[in-house]
């Protein structure tokens, strides 16, 4: 690859206390009330890249249930909403941290190979996996050939960006990720299945989705 490579910028154990197993045989009457977090409802939306942009947004998905099914799933957008290619397949089961990353990766793949010399921003849900990479937090949660490799392809755009949202606000991508089990490929334009267009107008009209978060202490 001609473009250069930069890498950019752990919990105690739990010990139960004397009382854990007593606690655990009281009835459910005679347990200690424990209040729910106070939470509030926010409202989540996709926003389209800047004029001149393209917006990477990606997902993974892996089921832990025995059947070994995982798969990566993206589409990149430009200012207007527009879809310009979408992808949904199937990868091989591994950590949730690794299939996105790997969704990540095949989706800056993709976009460069569209050769439109274009800035782009990566959005996705992992949250951790955002913060390692615009260097907010440092990780043992995917390998760091494969944050190099990420960091690297990233460096072929002129402008780039790395933002967390919601799953709210990447539903397209999310859907693309089911979508790879029973209708895999890669799509280039507005080709996609109906129920992938169905979200990607959502997004395009400005939809908002209610999230419930946690207040802040």
């Amino acid at each position: 690859m001609a473009c250069s490579t930069s890498l950019l910028p752990a919990a105690p154990p739990f010990f139960p206390s004397p009382c854990h197993h007593r606690l655990q045989s009281l009835s459910p009457a005679a347990r200690p009330f424990q209040p729910s977090p106070p939470s509030r409802v926010v409202l989540v939306w996709w926003t389209p890249p800047p004029f001149g942009w393209l917006k990477l947004n990606f997902d993974g998905s892996v089921y832990n249930d025995g059947s070994g099914r995982a798969s990566i799933g993206g589409v990149i957008r430009d200012s207007t909403g527009r879809v310009v290619l979408s992808f949904a397949e199937k990868t091989e089961h591994s950590t949730v941290g690794i299939v996105e990353a790997r969704a990540l990766i095949r989706g800056l793949q993709l976009a460069r190979g569209l050769g439109l010399g274009m800035p782009a921003v990566a959005e996705g849900d992992d949250l951790v996996l955002v913060q390692v990479l615009r260097g907010e937090d440092t990780q043992t949660r995917i390998p760091v050939a494969m944050q190099q490799e990420i960091v690297a392809i990233l460096r072929c755009f002129p402008g780039r960006d790395v933002r967390h949202v919601y799953r709210e606000g990447n539903m397209v991508a999310h859907t693309l990720c089911r979508q790879a089990y029973v209708y895999p490929g890669v799509w280039v334009g507005a080709l996609v299945p109906s129920v992938v267009w169905a979200k990607a107008e959502d997004d395009r009209r400005g939809v908002a989705h209610e999230r419930a978060v946690l207040r802040a202490a």
